[in-house]
């Protein structure tokens, strides 16, 4: 059953290996323009815009992407939530559909987003993470790690951690957790949890952090970056396939996540 136009909230989680990233690109398949040409189907060939929290990048998977879209026709939420399961393809979940007011905004409302970078650490490589993670085989230096990790939580200018394609001015962005974790031995996990992301800069920071690992760098390195601003003083941008979008987090009545 339908009702009034209004403004939906969408969690959502998908497998990026096969698009061009989020955001919609002319040309090439984004999960932004897929969510956009099934949503605009539903809306009756209405232009339907979507806005996510985070532009993740090509290859990139979600496990908590939040989005936020107006349809005309103002389904209800379930009927919503099914009509997605079935429309969309398998590599792009909705996990919620919630009515939210209209000034719901994705992006802008977001207090903080956590991104997880994955690393298989099986001898030979498992062929089943081989789309969603890093083989990455040297041994880890954990005390080097965990000496450059407490370096980044805090308020900083992280303009040596980003990409050049950054347009971004104001690169200062708070951090509220930096860690790495090996639940089983088989795979290893870094975390990150800020107010807001560069382009690139998990990876860039994940890429530099193996090199300390790895015993090929110091951890004051991480100072220098941060201090110096110099993108040539990090490591090289970690591959794609290994980065989450885990989590957004957001107050009051958009507290709860799925």
């Amino acid at each position: 059953m339908s009702g009034p136009a209004g403004r939906y909230r969408l969690d959502l989680a998908y497998d990026g290996t096969e698009y061009a990233g989020w955001q919609v690109q002319p040309g090439r398949k984004t999960v932004q323009g897929t969510l956009e040409q099934v949503l605009t189907r539903l809306d009756g060939g209405e232009a339907v815009h979507v806005r996510g929290a985070g532009r993740t990048d090509a290859g990139t998977h979600a496990r908590g992407q939040v989005a936020d879209f107006r349809l005309r026709s103002g389904l209800e939420t379930g009927e919503l939530a099914y009509a997605l399961r079935r429309m969309l393809p398998g590599d792009i979940r909705p996990q919620r559909v919630k009515a939210v007011d209209d000034s719901f905004n994705a992006r802008r409302d977001a207090l903080r987003k956590c991104y997880r970078y994955r690393l298989d650490r099986s001898p030979t490589g498992d062929p089943f993470l081989a789309r969603f993670a890093l083989h990455y085989m040297r041994p880890v230096d954990r005390a080097a790690l965990g000496a450059a990790l407490l370096r980044l939580p805090g308020r900083k200018d992280w303009s040596g951690f980003a990409s050049s394609k950054c347009t971004v001015e104001n690169r200062v962005r708070e951090m509220f957790e930096a860690r790495y974790d090996e639940p089983d031995g088989n795979e290893g996990w870094f975390t990150f949890t800020a107010e807001g992301f560069l382009t690139h800069m998990v990876r860039n920071i994940v890429g530099t952090l193996l090199l300390v690992a790895a015993g090929l760098q110091e951890p004051a390195r991480l100072d220098e970056i941060l201090a110096s601003g110099d993108r040539r003083l990090a490591g090289e941008t970690a591959p794609a396939r290994g980065l989450y979008l885990w989590r957004v987090d957001y107050g009051g009545a958009q507290a709860t996540r799925s």
